[in-house]
């Protein structure tokens, strides 16, 4: 199954359909990012409505 990668602000972001869902990767490309608590998670939404999902939670996570 093929996935699609891409970067946001030090964090690599992978989605991968499965099925209906998407499923999504996010992780920091770098020691000094934390970690997101879920960092994998599944989305029913197009595979855009996923990126922008793990888009928001690095930023959520940045902000905080």
């Amino acid at each position: 199954m093929p996935q699609d990668r891409s970067t946001y602000r030090g964090y690599v972001i992978g989605v991968k359909r499965k099925g209906r869902l998407w499923f999504v990767s996010v992780s920091p490309s770098r020691a000094d990012l934390p970690i997101l608590y879920h960092y994998s998670f599944e989305i029913a939404e197009s595979e855009t409505e996923a990126m922008a999902e793990a888009k928001s939670r690095v930023d959520r996570v940045l902000a905080s």
